[in-house]
């Protein structure tokens, strides 16, 4: 049977009005820009769907510690629902033993007051004496590589305290092998009845992206068919850690260890998450319990709603909630990319991740509104449709509501005049580029023709020839040292969107990451569409490139921007073009331009704003627009 979700597996305690709760679940989400309190009905969801998500026999965790000097606890889950379930001793809740290390190159062994023979061509690397339920004290459990006259990565040998040594297991045949390959493995018993093999590959070679180099094998020994579940697994993305932690232990008590992979992962200066899923292994087959990892990554959002309810906590809520972006990426099939694999090659399916997702959005808004960075926040819901995000219908739900929120928390101004220009805008590179439109730090408007340079007041009142005034910009992006931005990636064997440049002879160079979270999927899946958004670059400095990704802001604002940035001259407000308006940032507060056709700011491109933030430019279908708001607002 394969490892489908069982009926009974998704909870093993008392269900009580699950469907009210699951009618909570979709009602919290669409009550505002929540707080803890509207997370925690997650939370309570899960308490209702199934106890076994917050079972205190675990091994303990925390996902996200809280922060230092933090007057913030992490929000308490609620207590579970009494079992139905036989109670399982807490002594046999879950083992860790690790394994004796053979001498080097032993065909013979002393162990456990035994000398054990190594079958031919093998050599004994690891070994467990003992300890399993239902075996003898004195049986070995043997790991052992392979030699020159039998080229075998390793195999799992029983040496049972009477009668003869069996073999229990070996090497998957998906690990990489070859002349610069080398492997090495770890046993270790992770239950009462159950080991758990881990086998790896490490090549110097370069292997294909996301290619399967480890083995996690857990194992009943004394079983005719030892294999409970395994898994493949790649190497975690660049600058990632990506590790597997197995809990067995007997949750339902028939006698069979059922197993919990927990999924660490950490990105770098980043606290540890876990994710975890959940296996009973019943004489009908293995069942999935279907409870996880949804109540992993609820109790991410938790934790992170309750920080985001905390001005000083809420510094690092954008950056956490970005890790757990980069944890679904790396755990969850539905993100197109994923990194672990059951041992068949299937990849596993998260679920319905939708409301723990909205919830991390939220807490990601919340935290920047608390933090006086609207501009940020208002970033942070227009990437929420990267990432899981439900039906359509409940998708563009939750975006409006937590607009009629965040909007108010904006100042609105009107736009109430669009000027054109007479002078046609010269034409720009097809990658991200330089407008050809700036404001001088006087208040008139440059603009780049196909003879030269335009000069222009923003009331109209006069357009004129500035070619002996002011010397045409460049429209590439380059670096100090003649590298050119060619464009925009949104990979899918790395985390990060990057930035594609080449050399000043014109080869590709290597990609520059940026800290900003590749959607998922993405354009990672066969059959998927995603539209790229717009990029409005700012400057490229010895600090690095900053532009606008969308109206995410990446990078290091420069105090001297050049001609064409989406930066004022004097570095102090930012014109960028969003589906709401146009959005101009600086000052004390940040600012949306609205206009009378709402369909109008999605066409603008190449915005430039003045020094004062009281006019701005667009190209608006090929022809070059000032843009005037009332003055009596902002």
């Amino acid at each position: 049977m394969s490892p489908g979700v069982h009926p009974k597996a998704a909870s093993t305690c008392t269900l009580t009005s699950a469907p009210s709760a699951l009618s909570l679940r979709v009602g919290s989400l669409r009550a505002g820009v929540l707080g803890a309190a509207g997370v925690l009905g997650l939370v309570g969801l899960l308490g209702a769907v199934g106890c076994d998500a917050f079972d205190s026999d675990r091994k303990p965790y925390t996902p996200f510690p809280t922060a230092s000097g933090s007057a913030t606890p992490p929000p308490v889950a609620p207590s579970p629902a009494p079992s139905t379930e036989k109670e399982v001793p807490r002594e046999a809740a879950s083992i860790s033993r690790g394994a004796l290390v053979a001498p080097a190159d032993a065909r013979q062994w002393l162990i456990a007051e035994r000398k054990l023979d190594a079958p031919e061509g093998l050599f004994f690397r690891l070994g467990l004496v003992g300890g399993l339920a239902g075996g003898k004290d004195g049986d070995v459990l043997a790991w052992l590589v392979g030699s020159p006259e039998k080229p075998v990565i390793g195999e799992l040998w029983l040496y049972p305290e009477q009668g003869p040594a069996r073999l229990v297991s070996t090497a998957p045949s998906f690990l990489p092998t070859g002349p610069t390959c080398t492997h090495d493995a770890r046993l270790d018993q992770t239950g009462p009845n159950s080991v758990s093999l881990e086998v790896w590959a490490t090549c110097s070679a370069p292997l294909l992206p996301r290619t399967a180099e480890r083995s996690v094998s857990v194992l009943a020994p004394l079983r005719d068919s030892p294999l409970i579940v395994g898994f493949r697994l790649a190497a975690p993305a660049p600058g990632e850690t990506l590790r597997l932690e197995i809990v067995s232990r007997d949750r339902d008590a028939d006698g069979r260890d059922d197993v919990e992979m927990g999924v660490v992962f950490a990105a770098p200066g980043a606290a540890e998450l876990r994710a975890s899923f959940v296996w009973l292994d019943r004489p009908a087959g293995l069942s999935r319990d279907a409870v996880e990892p949804l109540a992993s990554f609820v109790r991410m959002a938790t934790l992170e709603g309750a920080r985001a309810s905390n001005q000083k906590s809420s510094t690092g809520v954008a950056e956490n909630v970005a890790n757990a972006r980069r944890l679904y990426s790396s755990l969850c099939a539905e993100s197109g990319v994923a990194r672990i694999w059951l041992d068949s090659g299937a990849e596993l399916s998260c679920g319905e991740l939708s409301a723990a997702f909205q919830s991390l959005t939220l807490a990601n808004i919340n935290a920047e509104l608390n933090l006086g960075r609207a501009d940020r926040a208002l970033a942070a819901l227009e990437q929420h449709s990267w990432f899981p995000s439900g039906n359509k219908v409940d998708a563009q739900h939750f975006i409006d509501t937590q607009l009629s929120q965040l909007l108010p928390r904006l100042v609105r101004r009107r736009v109430i005049k669009l000027v054109p220009l007479k002078a046609p805008p010269r034409g720009v590179e097809s990658g991200p580029h330089f407008s050809p439109l700036s404001f001088h730090a006087d208040g008139s408007l440059l603009l780049l023709t196909p003879d030269g340079v335009v000069r222009a007041a923003p009331d109209g009142r006069y357009e004129y020839d500035a070619r002996r005034e002011v010397d045409p910009w460049l429209t590439a992006v380059l670096s100090q040292s003649g590298e050119t931005l060619s464009g925009i990636a949104f990979p899918c064997d790395r985390s990060e969107v990057v930035w594609l440049r080449n050399s000043p002879g014109g080869a590709p160079l290597a990609p520059l990451p940026t800290a900003l979270v590749a959607p998922r999927p993405g354009a990672c899946r066969g059959g998927t569409t995603f539209t790229a958004p717009r990029v409005a670059p700012i400057a490229w400095t010895e600090n690095g490139i900053s532009a606008f990704v969308g109206t995410f802001l990446s990078g290091p604002l420069p105090a001297h921007p050049p001609l064409g940035s989406a930066l004022s001259p004097n570095g102090r407000f930012a014109a960028v073009a969003s589906g709401w308006g146009l959005l101009v940032s600086g000052g004390d507060k940040t600012a949306l331009w609205v206009f009378d056709d709402p369909a109008l700011p999605t066409q603008l491109r190449d915005c430039v704003v003045s020094n004062n933030a009281q006019a701005a430019a667009c190209l608006l279908a090929g022809r070059a627009f000032v843009i005037l708001p009332d003055p009596k607002t902002g």
